[in-house]
């Protein structure tokens, strides 16, 4: 009697599997659409990616702690040396200054100044410095940090919803708000001593978050200057190397980007794509980019995660040697 139940079951399982592989991967997304991610409660029936593709990337919801609210300081009183970098953010004439040794444990910073609200974003797993409006069809959101990945960066979540935003791509990607889409704001990426020199004006990040970090101490070890990645991606692409930093901006759907080191100091390049003028030059750290007379906000990512994200909707600029 208990070999006949075995057996049963063996069958059982067998057809069972016969079943799975025998379906196209269409539907077997659909059976894994609209599991639970453990501890949040988002709509996982709405999704634009596979969530099977979504890894835990060790932490979990909120262990790295986004900040809201956040303190700040003078240049003459923030602990930086001339090296270090940091976003630079200018908006109604204030001029706010987020250092990487302090994004790098918050990683988003919801902030407002006058009537802008808006979060500074980091992933340091994919060098990605992206600054992006709060103000989601009339809704202020405040995001957080959601301890997930998708193709190794940093997905966000919307404390409103708890929806999961793809910081590299601008959008929802799981969730209510799927099919929304992120602005991206106008930002420079610079070092301590440029600041100090060009913006002696600017108030620091302070390092008074309220939580409990040494932010003189960088947990990655030497992961920017490796090729290796912690986690996989979907796209191989060997035109730069991996960890090369690029400058990113879009025009309408068009995604674009250039080596950041490609563009030479006070060099002006040109580009002319689909009815538009483009010109790039690069003053000391900051770049500029000027579409049509009309300057164009952008951000910084490393290769391998543009080239994954957008290997197709995205243009290299070539720019001239």
């Amino acid at each position: 009697m208990g070999n006949k139940n075995f057996l049963i079951l063996g069958i059982f399982l067998v057809v069972a599997l016969i079943i799975f592989f025998s379906n196209s991967p269409e539907e077997v997304i659909d059976k894994i659409a609209g599991k639970k991610l453990p501890g949040f409660d988002t709509d996982t029936t709405k999704t634009s990616i596979d969530i099977d593709l979504i890894l835990s990337g060790g932490p979990g919801k909120d262990d790295i702690p986004a900040l809201s609210n956040p303190k700040f300081t003078s240049i003459e009183g923030a602990s930086l040396k001339d090296k270090a970098f940091g976003v630079l953010v200018n908006m109604d004439g204030e001029k706010r200054y987020y250092p990487y040794n302090i994004m790098v444990w918050h990683e988003i910073v919801n902030d407002s100044i006058g009537d802008n609200d808006f979060a500074v974003t980091f992933c340091p797993l994919c060098g990605s410095a992206i600054v992006i409006d709060r103000n989601v069809g009339g809704q202020i959101l405040d995001f957080g940090v959601s301890g997930y990945l998708y193709e190794s960066n940093l997905l966000m979540y919307d404390r409103q919803t708890e929806s999961l935003w793809s910081q590299a791509r601008g959008e929802a990607v799981v969730g209510d708000y799927v099919g929304s889409k992120l602005q991206v704001l106008d930002m420079q990426l610079i070092s301590f001593l440029e600041l100090k020199q060009k913006h002696n004006d600017a108030l620091v990040l302070s390092q008074d978050t309220g939580h409990s970090r040494d932010y003189s101490f960088y947990p990655y070890d030497n992961y920017e200057s490796s090729d290796n990645l912690y986690f996989p991606v979907s796209v191989s692409d060997n035109r730069f190397s991996a960890k090369e930093v690029m400058y990113s901006f879009s025009l309408d759907d068009q995604y674009i980007s250039f080596p950041q080191e490609g563009l030479q100091e006070n060099g002006v390049e040109t580009l002319n794509l689909n009815g538009y003028s483009v010109s790039a030059q690069r003053d000391g750290d900051e770049i500029v980019v000027i579409n049509n007379g009309q300057k164009v906000p952008g951000y910084y990512e490393m290769w391998f995660s543009w080239a994954t994200h957008h290997q197709n909707d995205g243009i290299v600029w070539e720019m001239n040697e």
